[in-house]
C-alpha cells in the first residue's frame, strides 16, 4: 500500500520543526553569552534598573550602552549587549540596532527613512532605538531591554 503524499498541515509542522532547530543554536548562544567586557562600560545592571529617560548632561561623543535579560529570568541582571555610537553617520546606530534587536540588517529604504529623519532632527536616537526594540519582530525574543545613554569613555 502507497503512503498517501503529507497533507498541508503535516508540511506546515514539518517547517515549523525545521525552522525552530535552525534557529535554536544561535538563540541558545546568545542568551548564553557573557556580557561584552568593555573598558569604561559596566558589563551588568542591576536586576531592579528601571527603565527610564536619563537626560544627556555634558559634552563630547556619546553612545547608546544595549543591555538586556530574558524576560523569564527578573532577578538576573542586565547584560551590555552592544554599544551604539549616536553620532554620523547614522547608518552605523541603525545597522546596530537592526542587528542587535531583530538579528539582521534594515531594508535599504527603511534605513534610508530612519537616517533621514536622524539628520533633519525630527526623530532622537533614544525614540529609534526604542521603536526597533518594542517591534512585534523584536518581541518574539521575549528580552527585556535597558538603553543607556552614556559619554564615550
Amino acid at each position: 500500500m502507497e503512503t498517501p503524499p503529507p497533507s498541508f498541515a503535516e508540511l506546515g509542522l514539518r517547517l515549523r520543526i525545521d525552522l525552530l532547530r535552525t534557529l535554536a543554536a544561535p538563540a541558545r548562544a546568545w542568551i548564553n553569552a557573557p556580557p561584552l567586557e568593555m573598558p569604561g562600560r559596566p558589563p551588568r545592571l542591576p536586576a531592579t534598573t528601571p527603565e527610564r529617560d536619563t537626560p544627556w548632561e555634558g559634552r563630547g561623543p556619546r553612545e547608546w550602552r544595549v543591555y538586556t535579560r530574558r524576560q523569564q529570568d527578573p532577578r538576573m541582571p542586565f547584560l551590555l549587549r552592544a554599544v551604539l555610537p549616536d553620532s554620523r553617520p547614522y547608518d552605523r546606530l541603525i545597522d546596530g540596532a537592526f542587528q542587535v534587536f531583530l538579528n539582521r540588517l534594515p531594508d535599504p529604504a527603511g534605513r534610508a527613512d530612519y537616517t533621514d529623519a536622524l539628520d533633519r532632527g525630527a526623530l532622537d536616537a533614544g525614540v529609534v532605538l526604542r521603536a526597533i526594540a518594542n517591534s512585534p519582530e523584536a518581541r518574539t525574543r521575549q528580552e527585556e531591554v535597558r538603553l543607556l545613554s552614556a559619554p564615550v569613555p
